[in-house]
């Protein structure tokens, strides 16, 4: 005879299979999950079909969509899909704590989190601060809930997005406003730590509620800025989305034509890799800014920066008109994540060229 479990069982009692679910079973589960789905239709307003099989932890079912976010004091109108649980999908209003980014599917679990969530400002150490503007730097290995969390939240406005749980390789950057209240979550860049390309961003969303206020152009210059305190030239992840690639020509325009003006009255040569230095961006970024500008032309075998003065003069006056969003790099309290053996020499103004 067989022993099971050193005789502490017999045969009938090690048998498995009349645990199994019968015919009778089913039929119970099935209906008590015909009512839970009608149940959640009504609730959720949208259209679930009990008949098809539940999916898997973490999964996004076809046809469920978070339609709204409720963060702060704010409700925005999501873009696109993002992959949060099916249990958070089916909800049509997700709300969304401003501090610590924690989602939740009713206002009431949204009223007492709001009351007890300690966290009044982003995990990580605060780099940079100006007014009420300030950015803190999240390391995404430390605080991985949280990037997570950020992640899923970007994605619902970004259609290029890929990335929502791998966050360790990376560093986030933060823009908050501040009040008494707390720092108030308005955008957010982020970047690889050691990226081979040598990219210096490699996704940015600007909150809905927070657009049409410069604070896109605001990080971008942020992550230039970056780079120049490394001593490296930087450029952001390629392909750039339309609008990103729209932002980023003005705001490289802008970068260049500041450089051309203002070193262009005291030396008689300037260089790309001049500019380049100057600026922060890659040698190629500022030859397509220069190329699309109609500004570099071809002489024999080499090429030349023409520079139109009056252009360029009155572009930098409308911008300045505008009374855009600055970054004040004097504010800036940051060291490398890497270090790198990079000497960054300072040159005088009155002679760029090499």
């Amino acid at each position: 005879s067989r022993v099971f479990f050193n005789s502490r069982l017999n045969a009938h009692e090690a048998d498995t299979e009349q645990f199994l679910p019968t015919r009778e079973d089913r039929q119970l589960y099935d209906a008590a999950r015909s009512a839970a789905a009608l149940e959640e239709a009504k609730v959720t307003g949208c259209a679930v079909d009990a008949s098809t099989p539940a999916s898997t932890p973490g999964a996004v079912s076809v046809g469920y969509r978070v339609k709204k976010i409720r963060i702060g004091s704010y409700e925005i109108d999501s873009w696109y899909i993002s992959p949060y649980p099916d249990e958070y999908s089916r909800h049509p209003l997700l709300y969304i704590c401003e501090f610590c980014l924690k989602y939740m599917k009713s206002s009431y679990t949204y009223t007492r989190h709001c009351q007890k969530c300690t966290l009044r400002h982003p995990p990580g150490d605060e780099i940079y601060r100006d007014g009420s503007i300030s950015v803190f730097e999240v390391d995404g290995r430390k605080n991985k809930i949280y990037c997570q969390n950020l992640c899923l939240m970007g994605k619902m406005f970004l259609d290029t997005k890929t990335l929502y749980y791998d966050v360790e390789p990376f560093l986030f950057y933060i823009l908050c406003e501040y009040d008494a209240r707390g720092y108030h979550f308005a955008g957010y860049y982020s970047k690889e730590k050691r990226s081979v390309q040598g990219y210096n961003l490699s996704c940015i969303m600007i909150l809905p509620s927070k657009q049409r206020e410069g604070y896109g152009k605001l990080l971008i210059e942020f992550s230039y800025l970056l780079s120049k305190k490394e001593g490296v030239s930087g450029s952001p992840e390629k392909p750039l989305s339309d609008f990103g690639l729209l932002s980023y020509r003005s705001y490289w325009r802008r970068a260049v034509y500041e450089i051309l003006l203002h070193v262009g009255e005291r030396a008689r040569v300037v260089t790309i890799d001049a500019v380049s230095r100057k600026t922060g961006m890659t040698v190629d970024d500022v030859i397509s800014t220069l190329q699309t500008d109609g500004m570099l032309q071809r002489k024999g075998v080499s090429y030349a920066i023409v520079v139109d003065k009056a252009r360029i003069e009155r572009f930098v006056e409308l911008a300045r008109e505008k009374a855009p969003r600055r970054i004040d790099s004097s504010k800036l309290r940051w060291a490398p994540f890497l270090t790198k053996n990079t000497t960054v020499v300072q040159e005088d103004d009155g002679d760029i060229s090499v």
